[in-house]
């Protein structure tokens, strides 16, 4: 399993790094796990490369799951009208 662990301000600055965690995540063909729980910023630009790595990941049929993503992310995402695209309403809280 690829483990993304997010960092605390997912803004343009860190949108790179994110990219190459991503495709790499792709990459590896393994089931992927987005740990949200440090978030406390998201930009659009950070929930777009996280859009394009669950529409990908579900073509390739490669599972994608959070763990514990933060308020802030929620929001984002719920503002964005994006919490049932990047399936955040599944996501569990790290206890099972």
């Amino acid at each position: 399993m690829a483990i993304i662990e997010c960092q605390p301000e997912l803004d343009i600055g860190t949108a790179g790094v994110l990219h190459r965690q991503l495709l790499l995540a792709l990459k590896n063909q393994e089931p992927v796990e987005i740990d949200g729980q440090a978030v406390r910023k998201v930009h659009t630009a950070a929930l777009q490369l996280f859009l394009s790595l669950v529409i990908e990941a579900h073509l390739r049929k490669q599972p994608v799951r959070w763990r514990n993503p933060s308020p802030a992310l929620i929001e984002g995402a719920q503002l964005l009208g994006l919490t049932d695209s990047l399936a955040l309403g599944e996501a569990g809280n790290g206890s099972d």
